[in-house]
């Protein structure tokens, strides 16, 4: 189900569970309290170690999502129940029903967001340095031909 998030007056509340192995997502539009489910998928191994990240997309240009608040609950565990911290470490994610999908190593860039900095920093100098020169060579023919008018 997709539902329209949009309105600058109310805040449109989501709200993403994952208990016993169940991941569901709601919504409730427009801070009415009526929660909407969006899905739910049931067998999903989430691993411990990750982190939790935010995107989205308008497809316009003039609108934007602003993620006022994030709250995160820890889900205690039952009575009787064990967590083994070193077997979540080692859990691959994957959701029952979907292909796996094999790993890729993410592609470093060839240079550095760094090296384009100092390229821009040297080219900005360069640039600078020659009006610089041209200016002082201006200002130099100037300052001698008009001297040379005035002496007799």
């Amino acid at each position: 189900m997709s539902e329209q998030l949009q309105g600058p007056e109310t805040r449109d509340l989501i709200s993403i569970k994952y208990i016993n192995n169940i991941l569901s997502v709601h919504t409730d539009v427009r801070g009415k309290n009526k929660w909407t489910k969006c899905f739910e998928e049931k067998n999903v191994v989430l691993p411990i170690g990750y982190h939790l990240g935010l995107s989205s997309s308008t497809g316009q240009l003039a609108d934007n999502h602003d993620v006022v608040m994030l709250k995160t609950y820890e889900v205690d565990l039952v009575e009787g129940q064990v967590f083994n911290q070193e077997e979540a470490l080692k859990l691959i994610p994957s959701a029952e029903g979907e292909p796996d999908r094999p790993h890729v190593e993410d592609v470093q860039p060839l240079f550095s967001r760094r090296v384009y900095t100092i390229f821009y920093i040297c080219f900005g100098l360069v640039f600078i340095l020659t009006i610089g020169g041209f200016g002082y060579t201006y200002y130099q023919k100037y300052t001698i031909g008009r001297n040379k008018k005035r002496f007799y």
